[in-house]
């Protein structure tokens, strides 16, 4: 398994106290500036310096705004446009009390990976799930993999915050995927009770993937609803295809309860699938 450091920069984020101006000028290659601020290297470096406290939590980012606050131990984040704004607009550090009240609590805050060794499971799985609920969508895959999950040692558990982290994911990368197929293979569905993540099936349905030249081909999400997969087949104006099958119940991964788009994982071969558009 790889370590910290590695993920981290599988995630577009390098720790900015011990970054480089030759690491920031690769991540500033990778992001998309049209919407970002222009955040150049000695702009960062002033905020170290003006700002000692955040070096354990600032990392550069390829995301938009080229930096984000993180807590590796709780998988936290917080936007830190604030610092940016404030470095870019000298305002005197007004704008770093936004980010203050962040900084004072994670100090405070004791790592997942310890409270469950204090067999205080239950506020382990809450700072879990707060930590996930956070995140912003292009690192919610990042905060999955910082959880200690082999201490946690809770195989349906981790199902549930997979599934949820992949329900809020825009294009799911192909490693996440593999990762939660084999761990929806050896876990059950979590099903029962109010608000129940997913549901199961009795009899064989017919599923339905919308495709655009941006998708993965026969990847993972279907939907029940051919409504659903039109509007995948034709979003950012493309016009896609849309593919249709007959899934049996023990060829379903997990189903979505109600998520609005009648989601289902599978893995499907493409003998077995008809294109209808």
């Amino acid at each position: 398994m790889p370590n910290q450091t590695t993920i981290l920069a599988q995630h577009g984020l390098i720790k900015a106290d011990t970054a480089t101006w030759t690491d920031w000028q690769t991540i500033d290659s990778h992001r998309d500036k049209r919407f970002s601020f222009p955040l150049e290297w000695k702009q960062i470096q002033q905020i170290l310096t003006d700002h000692p406290t955040l070096r354990p939590y600032l990392y550069l980012s390829t995301g938009l705004d080229g930096l984000v606050l993180l807590d590796v131990e709780t998988g936290e984040t917080a936007n830190a446009q604030p610092l940016i704004f404030d470095t870019l607009s000298n305002k005197n550090n007004t704008m770093f009390q936004m980010v203050e009240q962040y900084i004072r609590r994670w100090n405070e805050t004791t790592p997942t990976k310890t409270l469950i060794q204090q067999g205080r499971t239950d506020e382990a799985k809450q700072q879990i799930d707060h930590a996930t609920a956070l995140a912003p969508t292009a690192l919610m895959e990042l905060i999955y993999q910082l959880v200690p999950w082999k201490e946690l040692h809770d195989k349906q558990y981790q199902r549930m915050t997979a599934l949820n982290v992949r329900k809020n994911e825009e294009y799911p990368s192909r490693q996440f995927d593999r990762h939660l197929v084999k761990l929806l293979q050896q876990t059950k569905p979590c099903i029962g009770g109010e608000g129940a993540l997913e549901k199961t099936f009795d009899k064989p349905i017919t599923v339905y993937r919308g495709e655009i030249d941006k998708s993965v081909h026969m990847g993972l999400s279907w939907t029940s609803s051919l409504e659903v997969a039109e509007k995948f087949a034709s979003r950012f104006s493309k016009q896609g295809s849309v593919l249709k099958t007959v899934l049996e119940p023990k060829e379903i991964l997990a189903a979505y309860a109600d998520d609005g788009e009648h989601e289902v994982l599978a893995i499907v071969s493409e003998d077995t699938v008809n294109a209808i558009l």
